[in-house]
């Protein structure tokens, strides 16, 4: 069964996968767990583009929204699925999953986790999104691997107020707030990126010299660089094709006015 996993993966540029069984995940949406789960399959979403220096806007911003993709992506893969093993259930997540989806990533063997929390991959650094597939059907997978973490060096919690304790929030989570105090404006509008952070990911030496990502949606459409002006023009459509949208265009102007 993994078989017809890894042909459409490759179809589709997804290198990195594994498996692992649905016992060896940790839920942590347990109302959104499908009945009768037996097997996890899990894939990485490279999504860098390049350094953007003149950006000010989170890496993983400037591309369309990741969501869309993963949500076509997933389509096709149930329906494929479903045509191949009729008598199993099939269904894909990516940032709504039940389960830990960063732990499920590990177990199968496709990174360590940072200090900022994050998943590393061997070839693509943290740079990644997590998409799962749960299935009713029982194939054989991988016995889950031992966690492990990264390099320890530091370089990230010294380089975040927050990782280091300092700040009780991320810099990350302050520009995507609907309601900030002036203060806090101040600060959002006293750093050069106004939506997202990648400090952390910087200054990681694991995510040095990592490649570009080799799917193609990601070069579509990239703005790296955002004035009030580009977002209030912005047609409803256009606004909904980025990673911001959810959060509205009064926050994004707010931001980088």
């Amino acid at each position: 069964m993994y078989k017809m996993f890894e042909d459409f993966f490759d179809s589709n540029n997804i290198e990195i996968r594994g498996r692992i069984s649905a016992s060896d995940c940790k839920l942590v949406y347990p109302h959104l767990m499908p009945e009768g789960i037996k097997s996890v399959v899990v894939w990485l979403l490279p999504y860098y583009t390049g350094p953007h220096p003149d950006r000010n806007i989170s890496l993983y911003a400037v591309s369309k929204d990741y969501h869309s993709f993963a949500k076509e992506l997933g389509n096709r893969l149930v329906e494929t699925a479903k045509k191949a093993f009729p008598d199993g259930e099939f269904y894909c997540f990516c940032d709504t999953s039940p389960i830990d989806e960063v732990g499920a990533a590990i177990s199968a063997g496709l990174g360590v986790v940072g200090r900022n929390g994050l998943l590393i991959n061997e070839k693509y650094g943290s740079y990644v999104f997590i998409g799962s597939v749960l299935t009713t059907l029982e194939m054989e997978c991988e016995k889950p691997k031992e966690r492990k973490n990264c390099l320890g060096c530091g370089k990230c919690v010294s380089s975040c107020e927050f990782l280091a304790g300092k700040k009780s929030y991320c810099h990350s989570s302050l520009t995507q707030q609907k309601n900030v105090t002036d203060e806090e404006l101040a600060e959002i509008r006293s750093k050069k990126i106004r939506w997202g952070c990648d400090l952390c990911q910087e200054v990681c030496p694991m995510n040095k010299d990592v490649p570009q990502t080799p799917v193609s949606f990601f070069y579509e459409d990239m703005r790296e660089y955002l004035t009030p002006e580009d977002v209030e023009n912005m047609s409803k459509a256009e606004f909904s094709e980025r990673a911001y949208c959810w959060r509205g265009k009064k926050t994004m102007i707010r931001n980088l006015s």
